[in-house]
């Protein structure tokens, strides 16, 4: 029987564990921690920093391949699965990044080794690979540890298709949260730290910039654009490292277009130091931090109309059909561009939706305290 006379204990001990140390996901998952460790908490991260091991990569994937097809066939199932356990089952420290950062080429082999030190009152998985969060939610169910989801992007509702369901499952979008209700779960609204300060610059707003320039994220968009607006500089600014095909696609584009410049990842600070409208135009529906950081900086922003973009840019910008022409996308740039007083209204209101108090850091912190806290002292008594 539950003891109600027992006090609530607050959450001073979080594991994070996931599947990339990049992008947006890893900058919003250390500007977490960074603000946690600030309140107190102790935490530690647990990423696949996706460096190295290129043989041991391959044949883990094969493992868990093999392992989930012949779990129960004997011999072959029970080898594979004891094989596929071995590689990163110790993890490294990493020195390079704030916090007690902790890498392995497989998060779920390195975690019951991780947890026996830490002892974590909570463990939070996001942009976690499946197989990698299923074996840790089972571990964490075996150590009476309550497991939280983190949603951060569409592929991630896949977790929620595996049963048992999850003690806690928060969402950094409300069309996250939406689409997990679709699947029969509730998600809490928290969304993504993002700390605006470390991308605040004066900028001289000559040029449109296009963030992390692939393929789903509207490369192909820029040739026509450039062409059009041949006066007008166009960054393509790298956000996490491009493989071999997509830098060869972004060379396709600059070897015809003057105005067009690639820059390698940089420092945040000075990232929108010249732009001056931000473009969006992804095929996938997510909710880039890219978007708050340059509305912050008063930068409108054109995105297409993919549900998580539209809630992003609100009123700091205009969302486009996602099959819109490239006629619509001229227009759309010119009627900002060419128009001092209609870019001086989207400035002004990007500033003002960039400081909402929903996404402050310290308002984002706190309810994602209180919703850890609750979910542990269930787990509790």
């Amino acid at each position: 029987m539950m003891n109600t006379g027992t006090q609530p204990e607050a959450v001073e001990r979080i594991l994070f564990v996931s599947s990339t140390a990049i992008g947006g996901s890893g900058r919003s998952q250390r500007e977490l921690d960074a603000h946690l460790r600030t309140h107190g908490v102790r935490t530690l991260m647990l990423v696949d920093d996706g460096e190295g091991g290129r043989i041991q990569r391959f044949l883990h994937e094969q493992l868990w391949d093999v392992s989930v097809r012949f779990h129960d066939r004997g011999v072959l199932g029970s080898a594979s699965e004891r094989l596929r356990s071995l590689p990163g089952r110790h993890a490294r420290h990493d020195d390079s990044r704030a916090g007690d950062v902790r890498v392995s080429l497989a998060p779920e082999n390195a975690f019951t080794e991780l947890v026996v030190d830490f002892k974590p009152q909570v463990v939070v998985g996001s942009s976690i690979a499946r197989p990698s969060w299923r074996t840790i939610r089972q571990a964490c169910a075996e150590l009476q540890i309550p497991s939280v989801l983190y949603l951060r992007e569409a592929e991630a509702l896949g977790h929620l298709d595996h049963r048992p369901p999850h003690e806690l499952v928060l969402a950094n979008s409300r069309t996250l949260q939406r689409a997990a209700r679709v699947r029969n779960t509730k998600a809490l609204y928290i969304p993504s730290v993002t700390d605006t300060s470390a991308t605040t610059c004066v900028t001289s707003r000559d040029a449109i910039m296009l963030i992390n320039p692939i393929e789903s994220h509207g490369l192909d968009l820029i040739p026509e654009l450039a062409s059009t607006f041949p006066t007008t500089p166009f960054i393509l600014q790298e956000s996490w490292p491009l493989t071999a095909p997509q830098r060869r696609a972004v060379d396709s584009v600059l070897a015809g277009n003057p105005n067009v410049t690639f820059r390698p990842i940089t420092e945040p600070a000075s990232i929108f130091r010249d732009t001056g409208l931000l473009l969006v135009p992804h095929q996938i529906d997510n909710r880039p931090r890219v978007v708050l950081e340059a509305q912050a900086n008063g930068i409108p922003v054109i995105a297409t109309d993919q549900p998580g973009l539209v809630e992003a840019v609100g009123p700091g910008g205009v969302c486009l059909s996602s099959d819109a022409s490239m006629i619509e996308w001229t227009d759309t740039i010119d009627a900002i561009w060419s128009n001092p007083a209609r870019y001086t209204e989207l400035e002004r209101a990007a500033r003002e939706h960039a400081e909402r108090p929903e996404v402050r850091p310290a308002t984002v912190v706190q309810a994602f305290l209180g919703a850890l806290e609750v979910v542990h002292n269930k787990v509790r008594l």
